[in-house]
């Protein structure tokens, strides 16, 4: 909650990047908008800095592809997790060239190492806009030093970054295209936001989740009173 305006700072960009491209005529990828939007929310919820995806051309549609990739990779590894072994006394790069998904996989790890590092080592270079949860987990008196090492909190990192985006981003992708493809619903969307936020401005997250038509099947609105 305390994190709510980041989000809808975020989703403000977003529309704007909309509004231009129906304007324009522009054609975009709502699965790579929408993966920027998650992986800008993520990173600023996890390190308290992002890469500001949401400003790139195409909305770095190869950092989607990379974890997309990276994914595909982890799904190997848990089948042979022997490969891990392998995997590290083999140099970095002919790794890449043997196996692509996996090289994928450690360019998304560095980039994590390089979020956390500063945080874990306490070098950060400006003071950061809120607390993460790497900066409590550093500084939690109760947790065993063998989980704060960088590979651990890396881990970590990589699981939150990974799941806190392409999950989400894929939801929002499904959601507006059965909305495109169900007028009917898309209409009764309209009505019930209009009327929640009759002026164009930021609803809290709060009022929004009250809205019988976002919490209960469409099947099952209006059936309320």
């Amino acid at each position: 909650m305390a994190l709510e305006p980041i989000v809808q700072s975020k989703v403000e960009i977003l529309s704007r990047r909309f509004t231009t491209a129906y304007a324009t005529g522009e054609v975009i990828r709502v699965d790579a908008a929408f993966m920027a939007l998650t992986m800008d929310v993520i990173c600023q919820y996890s390190f308290a800095n992002d890469d500001n995806m949401l400003e790139k051309d195409d909305f770095n549609l190869a950092w989607k592809e990379l974890i997309i990739g990276s994914f595909e990779g982890a799904a190997l590894l848990r089948q042979f997790p022997w490969i891990i072994t392998m995997v590290n006394s083999v140099p970095e790069v002919w790794l890449k060239k043997l196996i692509p998904n996996i090289g994928l996989m450690l360019d998304w790890n560095i980039g994590v190492k390089k979020r956390i590092a500063p945080i874990l080592d306490r070098t950060e270079k400006e003071k950061p806009s809120h607390r993460t949860i790497f900066h409590e987990m550093r500084d939690d008196p109760n947790l065993p030093d063998s989980e704060k090492t960088m590979e651990r909190l890396c881990d970590e990192g990589q699981g939150i970054t990974g799941a806190g985006s392409e999950t989400t981003a894929q939801m929002l992708t499904f959601t507006v295209f059965h909305l495109l493809t169900r007028r009917d619903a898309l209409e009764t969307l309209k009505k019930v936001l209009v009327e929640a936020m009759p002026h164009v401005e930021p609803v809290a997250w709060q009022k929004l989740e009250q809205l019988p038509y976002l919490v209960l099947p469409a099947s099952n609105y209006g059936k309320q009173s």
